[in-house]
């Protein structure tokens, strides 16, 4: 172990966040993260903890979950994030302009987390036509051109043309985590979410893969192309719209959402989802919900079929 692998250790002995350690030891926050993943190749167990300002801390801890994200919350009684869904890179009807325009408001609302509902990459099938269609150069182009702050945070869950990319032994989610630490894996299909005593899903089907339904949660699913809320089985799920120009079911408006929750004794209470065109910053839309929901926290392998 060299001497700065030593003092990392150290470092995240002492709870210093990325950022810090970054500062400290005079490299990028890339850096740091590029010597964190060789101290795990060298067989040491440790775990990434996620902030909702943006930060990451570390713990020498196995981390078994692939479809759970942990999220710390700075102040216990309200969470706020930026929802997108369908960027389809290496579709001709790709933009990444939007997603410029989408971290440019995070900074002016001073949000530090990104909820991303799958199908980053348009995959091995389309619908239209590919200006990419190699798996390999659409997953570079992610890591090489989606917008970086070093205090904005990407929780990931992967859609149907993801996993397409997978089904052909490129798995985007190891890729992005070897190369950009703010690219978050959430799993292929389903992300759970526990914020507090509390609970959300991101949710993306998958062609070939079917889980068990998930009850009594607030669902933002991606992979429809449109903005519609609707409550289904006990849950209050929200169709995330696309953040490209694949925009379907009459709706031709690329659009984020602002997600607003608020906690009381550690449970959500009540959602604010506001419906933003990326093309003006024009909002279409804007719904409050109470949630009178079972607030049983969900466990991933629980999930999962057999």
């Amino acid at each position: 172990m060299t001497e700065k692998e030593k003092m990392i250790c150290e470092m995240i002995n002492n709870d210093l966040s990325l950022n810090e350690m970054a500062k400290i030891l005079w490299l990028s926050p890339r850096q740091v993260h590029q010597k964190i993943l060789k101290i795990i190749n060298d067989g040491y167990y440790i775990s990434p903890i996620y902030f909702d300002d943006g930060n990451i801390r570390y713990v020498f801890e196995e981390n078994d979950k692939e479809h759970t994200i942990n999220l710390n919350l700075c102040d216990s009684s309200k969470f706020k994030a930026l929802v997108v869904s369908d960027i389809h890179i290496g579709n001709e009807l790709e933009n990444l302009s939007y997603l410029y325009k989408t971290y440019d408001y995070a900074r002016d609302k001073d949000i530090h987390i990104i909820l991303n509902c799958g199908d980053l990459i348009d995959g091995n099938f389309t619908r239209g036509n590919q200006t990419i269609s190699n798996i390999d150069e659409q997953i570079d182009k992610v890591i090489n051109n989606y917008p970086y702050d070093k205090n904005i945070l990407n929780f990931i869950c992967f859609g149907n043309h993801d996993y397409s990319a997978l089904e052909t032994s490129r798995d985007i989610s190891k890729a992005l985590y070897q190369r950009r630490q703010d690219l978050i894996s959430g799993g292929y299909g389903f992300t759970l979410i526990n914020m507090e005593k509390d609970q959300i899903v991101m949710s993306h089907p998958l062609n070939s893969i079917n889980y068990k339904p998930i009850p009594n949660k607030l669902i933002l699913e991606g992979h429809h192309h449109k903005m519609l809320l609707k409550i289904l089985r006990n849950n209050f799920l929200i169709n995330i719209p696309p953040l490209s120009d694949l925009c379907f079911g009459g709706q031709d408006n690329p659009s984020i959402i602002e997600m607003s929750l608020l906690f009381s004794r550690g449970f959500i209470n009540t959602g604010i989802f506001k419906q933003i065109g990326i093309k003006n910053l024009e909002t279409y839309s804007e719904a409050s919900l109470e949630f009178t929901l079972k607030h049983e926290v969900l466990d991933e392998k629980k999930l999962i079929l057999k």
